[in-house]
């Protein structure tokens, strides 16, 4: 599993990072941007599995950045404290999650196997 972090706030980038990597996946998997337009040309590149992105960042928002790369088959988690519910139903359906500041490694946990979940069953069943 590809994932890419995106965040202006350093701190918040090693917390996601220390918290996958207890989660058993490996420091190579895992990319991090404090720069939102600096991290989309890697993206397109790479087309990473699942992006962690921070909603509230200078210069372009995490639900601007989903607009631009919806076209993508990765899945997104916006990042937030506050409350992402009205951007999650309208960018990328079905492949944009919330996690909600504070999170725990459970909370990580959770979503990252629903989204395996999700790709398997995509996978076996292209129509869903």
């Amino acid at each position: 599993m590809r994932i890419f972090l995106i965040d202006d706030e350093w701190n918040s980038l090693d917390l996601l990072d220390r918290m996958l990597q207890s989660l058993g996946i490996e420091p190579d998997a895992i990319v991090r941007f404090q720069e939102p337009l600096e991290a989309i040309p890697h993206v397109l590149a790479i087309v990473p599995d699942v992006l962690f992105i921070d909603l509230e960042m200078p210069r372009l928002n995490g639900v601007d950045l989903i607009l631009m790369l919806s076209h993508l088959p990765s899945h997104f988690v916006l990042v937030t404290g506050g409350d992402a519910s009205q951007w999650i139903e309208t960018q990328a359906p079905g492949r944009t999650r919330q996690l909600q500041k504070p999170f725990s490694v459970n909370d990580l946990k959770n979503i990252l196997q629903s989204i395996a979940i999700q790709s398997n069953t995509t996978a076996k069943n292209p129509n869903l």
